[in-house]
Formats: C-alpha cells, sequence, structure tokens
C-alpha cells in the first residue's frame, strides 16, 4: 500500500480523501468545521493507537529481557522492615497491566507481610518513571476521585481557618475547585507533571521547590501512596509541611490487595506493614475509616521524645 493509499485509508472514517494536485479544480473542496474535527478526532485515536503499541511492546521486551536474565540475584531485601533473604522465602504474586505493562510478578515479605512490586518499575530511573507516566496519560485516562478526595479531606475534621493541602492531586479532580468555592483554604500538588494541572490558577502548587515554602495545617491524599517507591521517605517529607499539630488523611484501597492490574500500584500495605509504614515514618494513627474499598488512615506526627500509642 503506498503513502496516499495509506492517509486514505485512515482518513476514510472523516469522509476525506486525498488526490493528485490536477484533480483538484473538479473536485469540490470544503473545509467544514465538522469536517475538521473528523479529521482532528481520527487522528488522535490513530496516534493514541499507536502510543498503545508502543508501551505494550516496550514492556513484552523487558518483560522477555527479565526473563531470560542469567544473573538474577537471589537475595531480597523488603523496602519497608529491611528484611534480608532468599527470593524464595517471600510470597509471590502475579498479574498482569492492563495497560500495557506486561507482566506483573510481586512479593510479600514475610516479616511485616507488605506486597510490593514489580522489581522492573523500581529499576527504573526518576526520568523513565516520569517518561512511563507521561506516555500513560497521553492514552488513558483516570476516573474522577474527586468523591473520595472530599472524603479523605473531611476526615482531618478540617476548620475554615486553616490551610490544607491535596498531595497528588493529578489532572482530573475537581476536589480543590469545590472545596475553595466553599470557602475552604486548599491549595493542590502533583508530583508528576503529566499528571497535573493547567491552567494559571493559583490555588496549584507548580513546583517542589514552590511547596517547600510552604505549610499547612493538614495534608489529604487519595490514591497515592501506592504509587510511591519510597513511602517512608514520601511520608516524612509531607510531615515536614505540617504546622505544629498539623494532620495527614491518606486513603487508599491498596491498605489492602485491592487494584493489583496496574504497573502503577508499586506498594500494598498488607498485614503488619500499615502501621510499621507509620512507626517508620515517626507517624501516630489517629482514626482510620473504612468502607468498602475506601480505606482512609488520619495521622500525625510523633514530636520529639512522644511515643505511638
Amino acid at each position: 500500500m503506498n503513502l496516499k493509499n495509506f492517509i486514505n485509508k485512515l482518513l476514510a472514517p472523516a469522509g476525506i480523501v486525498i488526490t493528485r494536485r490536477h484533480a483538484e479544480s473538479s473536485l469540490a473542496v470544503t473545509e467544514s468545521p465538522e469536517s475538521l474535527a473528523k479529521i482532528n478526532h481520527t487522528l488522535s485515536e490513530f496516534l493514541q493507537s499507536h502510543l498503545r503499541i508502543q508501551i505494550a511492546t516496550k514492556w513484552s521486551v523487558v518483560d522477555f529481557i527479565i526473563r531470560e536474565s542469567l544473573d538474577k540475584d537471589p537475595i531480597r531485601i523488603c523496602p519497608i522492615c529491611g528484611y534480608k533473604g532468599e527470593d524464595m522465602q517471600f510470597g509471590q504474586l502475579r498479574s498482569h497491566c492492563i495497560f500495557g505493562g506486561g507482566d506483573l510478578l510481586r512479593y510479600v515479605c514475610p516479616v511485616c507481610e507488605v506486597t510490593y512490586g514489580p522489581d522492573k518499575m523500581f529499576d527504573l530511573t526518576e526520568s523513565e518513571l516520569t517518561e512511563d507516566y507521561e506516555c500513560h496519560y497521553k492514552v488513558y485516562e483516570e476516573g474522577d476521585s474527586t468523591e473520595r478526595e472530599l472524603r479523605a479531606f473531611f476526615a482531618l475534621n478540617p476548620s475554615k481557618s486553616d490551610v490544607y493541602l491535596n498531595y497528588g492531586a493529578g489532572g482530573w479532580s475537581n476536589s480543590v475547585h469545590q472545596l475553595r468555592s466553599l470557602g475552604w483554604n486548599v491549595y493542590a500538588y502533583e508530583p508528576h507533571r503529566s499528571a497535573s494541572q493547567s491552567g494559571a490558577d493559583d490555588c496549584f502548587i507548580r513546583s517542589f521547590e514552590q511547596l517547600q515554602l510552604m505549610r499547612f495545617d493538614g495534608i489529604f491524599s487519595n490514591n497515592v501512596l501506592e504509587h510511591f517507591r519510597y513511602p517512608v521517605r514520601e511520608l516524612q517529607h509531607m510531615a515536614g509541611l505540617l504546622h505544629e499539630g498539623g494532620r495527614m488523611a491518606h486513603a487508599t484501597p491498596c491498605f489492602e490487595y485491592l487494584y493489583e492490574y496496574t504497573r502503577f500500584h508499586l506498594f500494598f500495605f498488607t498485614g503488619k506493614s500499615k502501621d510499621l509504614l507509620m512507626q517508620q515514618a515517626n507517624l501516630q494513627l489517629l482514626e482510620e475509616v473504612i468502607d468498602g474499598d475506601f480505606i482512609c488512615r488520619v495521622m500525625k506526627p510523633l514530636r520529639q521524645g512522644e511515643c505511638s500509642a
């Protein structure tokens, strides 16, 4: 198939064809808004389909290399409790990424019971991980998490005189706008620029450097903790953004082994690990809300010399 025929096949759903220059005079050429919209939609669908194939191909190659690797390290270290042992001492859970990410092999620590992996996501550099997120958000849309973010916010028992942060707000939630319209002083921050909000709205914190200059009375998140490669460090960082007496409320179904079908869910804080996670980050549990797969833990930083209950 030559290039002209290929392009004509691509544009056929929009009722558009290309032809030789000398034939233009015999055609009534119109470029109505409707026809241009059809062309843009067709091209967009083609590009998204092509990118999905690229993503799936990339991870298929990675999985093949992993299977054929001869230099596998038999020693494994739990990223939460630090237990060190051979692979066979860790439980294994397998699934498959519905977003083209290939095979997902996760490990269960025999000591703290955290479920984590796949290793191939931990092996990515920061720039590679960001690139993977960027590709993902070009072809897949996250569901609207507004309602659950609002539930996490109100679990803080907030006050309208205080300042709050939605950490990991993404580009699809309307919770911050809703809360601000009701008089709450709430800001949003998204670590991955590929998922961040666009526009010039002052309630969105644009950079890590800007975030470091601010302090909050409460921080809340929904479906965020499971995405961190270093959750203890991230919780410690968030705790450092709080005023004295500040609280955090983090909601995720991944306090259990749920929604395992995506490579971006790196941790499932199963068993004893959800309490150990907080201990490692020097946090105290104040309240836990469990309503189906909505699991929200409210916590506060421990002061120097203070012990968790």
